[in-house]
């Protein structure tokens, strides 16, 4: 009966000491935001700046939590779904208004970025959508109040 004391006293010791080190959880300066129905400005896409936004309107999405996506590119608004799974974001069915826009060029880049995404990475006030590779293909950011 001994033995099986050492050995309990052996292995619970240790933990016994680790629990008088552990300090209160300090909360995070940047709290991962929700993925879904959050507002996501965005700000890069191709790593290209997005252009300041005209008469208010700025680019973004929200994803809802019933797998639909909708948005504005900067030039339509946009509509689908998306799935995720893990770490994994897939868009599928995506359209479009059909507004004629004089430079729509981030528009068209934002719709291959959906296209390609089959990752996301959240960290704090940013989303990144990922392509398969790990390469960022846009990046938005949760505008601050």
């Amino acid at each position: 009966m001994q033995g099986i004391q050492r050995l309990v006293l052996a292995l619970c010791l240790p933990l016994v000491l680790l629990a008088g080190c552990v300090t209160a959880p300090v909360e995070p300066e940047n709290p991962v935001l929700p993925l879904t129905n959050t507002y996501w400005k965005l700000v890069e896409v191709r790593g290209q700046q997005v252009p300041a936004a005209e008469k208010g309107r700025e680019a973004h999405m929200i994803l809802l939590d019933d797998g639909r996506v909708n948005g504005f590119s900067g030039c339509n608004r946009f509509m689908g779904r998306y799935q995720v799974e893990g770490s994994n974001l897939l868009f599928d069915a995506m359209g479009s208004t059909r507004m004629a826009c004089p430079d729509n060029q981030t528009e068209s880049m934002l719709f291959a970025a959906f296209a390609n995404t089959v990752g996301v990475n959240l960290s704090g006030h940013r989303l990144r959508l990922m392509d398969e590779a790990g390469n960022e293909l846009a990046e938005f950011v949760h505008p601050k109040k």
